[in-house]
């Protein structure tokens, strides 16, 4: 297959190689040369001005900012992203009919409030009572619909969808995954490399004691040492490099063996390990430095987009974490599930829905600026669109979103430690702005986002910008460039929000696109959840996992096949999983239910440096696949390598299966042997 990169010469790349070398890190989606930038208008208001930043051009924009706001300036205005939300539609409607619902102004709010979270990692610093929650309050981040039939009843699916949990069929396999085809690529020094690396993986006990080691390198200052070997092993296996030059290399690569790439800053961000309380200026600087940090994040993002545009076709991932303080999307995210359980609660006749009566004493309340409504009647006619009386789950989460400015007094704390702050409204504010102005750019360049999940406790309002976004951009049929969100299904609810998630895009007119997963923090929320008493949010066997994650998949490629029959754009299905039982059941479907994916309705994704043989097994035969490719400083991806050695070890049998095949290629190598023909996944999909 020709490499997308033939289609420059390399002498106008040669030329153009030092200029893109300087502008790449300035890459901004406006410019004097290129004219103010497109943007969607703001309703009631102006357009969302382009992103201007000036950062330093070292190879941490995050940590040089960061430097620069310690040494300069403490304090920095939002101007650029201080914008009004934009309704949508059916809201805006909904607001025009609306009388006044709140009885008060927002609650006892400091000018200064104190910055108080609890630890992670099992290292709470504040207990839940020094918070005001119980642990029911607490956002418990998805705990399983308790029994409610309701629920049952919209996890039901096609017959396709039961056919999915069973096992696979004992006839010939459409998959057959052939090491070879991506061993050929490597030579036997990096092959070294890897096998070294997987067999560091395969030791359960080397990857648990692993951030300790290398906490004890950072204490005998000694980091130097610990980074230069893992640079070397790890980060050389599973990440595609720091500069421009080598990640595009990486990609184009993996373009010519018929790999796509999603292109993945890997940076992360996170609650702090320890309570910290902080008043006054003190918090008002705090609060800039967080934002003065996110905008560094925007502006990497703009110059992955960048990277990412010159291979065809390829995505790039958006951590929602990057842009905006990881406290202030917890303080957001933290009514869901109260809001969720009081909705099941009042539901009594599980049919799905509530009535006035149900709504106004059982689903506002659990709200933190609940008691401040003075209309009920009204607030309920705002949710209830079609007038009927009743409202379902979907209702709540169109009317109360965060996007819906008469709704965010019912999210304003009264004082205590359960809600919002009135800063966080305008941090909301800038944070949707980013992931406007960065999906802006992505759709000019031609470049397709995946929003990626991360921890249970963010996942709400990732979750809510993610259907923000998608609602915005991913109309205009099947070429119009797509916002994916992302679904860990060892989440217990993960089905339940997929299945809610599609509805609302039918209701509001979008085409939903979803990558599933099966998950990448199970021993943080486990941890964290028995730490602070709360219900686990992960499935509690790898079984519920392997089925949800296979129920999902059918639910969703029965969608697509009826769409397709219909001659209607389909959802989207990125099925992105190292499972090969869960790739051969998808690849059966695709067979039986006869879906094209010649337009990529449904796609295959792992991560670079891992199930090579299945990733090039499946571009062999023509279907759909690409790679998670990671880039960053060593610093900034160190969470990442550390999930990929954790995840790697809890499946201990197909790592070592990997090793194997390594050294068996080691070997043939070194004895000079020839290779055996092996068959690859059929081409007939």
């Amino acid at each position: 297959m020709p490499s997308d990169g033939q289609t420059q010469s390399s002498g106008r790349a040669r030329d153009e190689k030092a200029e893109t070398r300087k502008k790449a890190r300035l890459a901004l989606p406006t410019t004097e040369k290129e004219g103010p930038q497109k943007s969607h208008s703001v309703e009631g208001g102006t357009k969302n001005p382009s992103i201007a930043l000036s950062m330093p051009t070292s190879a941490s924009p995050v940590v040089a900012a960061v430097t620069r706001l310690n040494a300069t300036q403490p304090l920095r205005p939002f101007v650029a992203y201080a914008q009004p939300s934009r309704l949508s539609f059916i809201q805006a409607r909904r607001a025009a009919s609306s009388a006044a619902l709140y009885s008060r102004a927002a609650g006892p709010s400091p000018a200064h409030p104190p910055r108080a979270v609890s630890g992670v990692h099992g290292k709470a610093a504040v207990s839940l009572a020094a918070r005001g929650l119980s642990a029911s309050a607490l956002t418990r981040a998805a705990a399983a619909p308790r029994g409610a039939p309701a629920a049952a009843a919209k996890d039901s699916v096609a017959p396709a969808v039961a056919e999915a949990t069973s096992s696979v069929g004992s006839g010939e396999r459409l998959l057959q995954p052939d090491a070879s085809l991506a061993l050929d690529q490597q030579s036997v020094g990096k092959l070294l490399t890897v096998w070294m690396v997987y067999q560091a993986c395969g030791s359960t006990k080397l990857v648990q004691m692993a951030p300790k080691i290398l906490k004890l390198f950072e204490k005998l200052r000694l980091s130097w040492l610990s980074n230069a070997v893992v640079r070397r092993t790890f980060f050389a296996w599973f990440c595609a490099g720091e500069k421009e030059r080598e990640i595009v290399h990486a990609m184009r690569r993996l373009k010519e063996s018929g790999i796509g790439s999603i292109l993945d800053f890997s940076a992360e961000a996170d609650l702090p390990e320890d309570a910290t309380t902080a008043g006054g200026d003190l918090a008002e600087a705090a609060r800039a430095h967080a934002n003065v940090k996110a905008d560094a994040f925007a502006k990497e993002y703009f110059h992955g987009m960048h990277m990412a545009s010159q291979v065809p076709h390829a995505f790039a991932a958006l951590k929602i974490t990057g842009l905006a303080d990881p406290e202030v999307l917890y303080r957001l995210s933290m009514p869901h599930q109260p809001l969720r359980d009081a909705f099941l609660a009042a539901d009594h006749d599980n049919d799905g829905r509530v009535d006035y009566t149900q709504f106004k004493d059982t689903v506002l309340p659990a709200m933190p600026g609940g008691a401040r409504v003075a209309s009920p009647s009204g607030m309920f006619s705002m949710v209830d669109a079609n007038g009927d009386g009743q409202v379902d789950w979907v209702d709540i989460q169109m009317a109360l979103g965060m996007d819906n400015p008469l709704a965010r007094p019912l999210y304003l704390s009264d004082g205590g430690a359960y809600g919002a702050l009135e800063s966080d409204f305008e941090d909301y504010e800038r944070m949707v702005a980013r992931a406007r102005a960065v999906v802006q750019q992505a759709a000019e360049k031609g470049v397709r986002v995946m929003i990626d999940a991360e921890h249970t406790y963010f996942q709400p309002m990732i979750d809510h910008v993610a259907l923000v976004m998608q609602r915005e951009f991913n109309t205009g049929g099947s070429s119009q460039t797509l916002v994916y969100n992302t679904y860990q299904m060892y989440r217990t609810d993960a089905l339940q929000r997929m299945t809610d998630d599609y509805e609302r895009g039918v209701r509001e007119g979008w085409r939903f696109a979803a990558k599933m997963v099966r998950g990448a923090y199970m021993e943080l929320e486990r941890g964290r959840a028995a730490s602070l008493g709360y219900a686990s949010p992960i499935n509690p066997t790898l079984e519920a996992t392997h089925a949800l994650y296979d129920r999902g998949a059918a639910q969703l490629l029965d969608r697509i096949a009826t769409a397709q029959r219909e001659g209607a754009v389909p959802p989207a299905l990125f099925v992105a999983t190292h499972n090969n039982e869960s790739i051969e059941r998808v690849l059966q479907q695709l067979q039986s239910l006869q879906i094209d994916t010649s337009a990529e309705p449904v796609m295959f994704g792992q991560l670079l440096g891992m199930q090579d043989a299945t990733s090039y097994a499946l571009a062999k035969a023509n279907i759909p696949i690409y790679k998670y490719v990671p880039y960053g400083t060593l610093d900034e991806v160190m969470p990442y390598l550390i999930r990929r050695a954790q995840e790697n070890s809890a499946v201990a049998g197909a790592i070592r299966s990997e090793a194997a095949q390594v050294m068996a290629e080691i070997r043939r190598r070194m004895l000079g042997r020839t290779r055996r023909a092996h068959s690859v996944a059929t081409s007939s999909l």
